[in-house]
């Protein structure tokens, strides 16, 4: 079931790395991996702690790939988490736009009202966010680092 799940959102989750590579944030030469792992996976708890009494289940192990168009040696960490405990309504996409906003991060894309998904950037670290829901009405939180330093 939870294989299922993960795999229908393969396509969005392709779109958005293939997004993330070509023209997506600045490389960061501060930040390693490992300290990008931390991060992605701080900015979800924070992020989620703008909507009432939900769960995180982790819907894709954190995981680093290569970035496009950069030397070897660099990468972009990403996280994935189902959001539990909301039914997807527009609202919870409006607090966390405006969590976001109050937390140094501006939208980058916002689909809606046609889909349900935003996606922002943070400016100061250039680490990026996206919520999206499925035809279920399940909601999913990511995060993704910048290109980073291996190690």
């Amino acid at each position: 079931m939870a294989v299922r799940r993960a795999l229908r959102w393969f396509p969005l989750l392709a779109i958005t790395l293939v997004l993330a590579g070509c023209g997506g944030p600045a490389t960061s030469d501060e930040v390693t991996e490992s300290e990008a792992y931390e991060r992605v996976d701080s900015y979800v708890r924070r992020a989620a702690t703008a909507l009432p009494d939900v769960k995180l289940e982790e819907a894709a192990p954190a995981a680093s790939g290569p970035c496009r168009g950069e030397p070897r040696g660099r990468v972009v960490v990403r996280n994935t988490y189902w959001i539990r405990g909301l039914v997807d309504e527009n609202r919870h996409f409006d607090t966390m736009v405006g969590w976001w906003e109050d937390n140094g991060f501006e939208v980058v894309r916002d689909l809606r009202p046609a889909r349900h998904y935003v996606w922002v950037e943070n400016t100061a670290d250039g680490f990026r966010m996206s919520l999206k829901d499925n035809d279920e009405g399940e909601l999913l939180l990511g995060a993704e680092s910048p290109c980073v330093a291996t190690g």
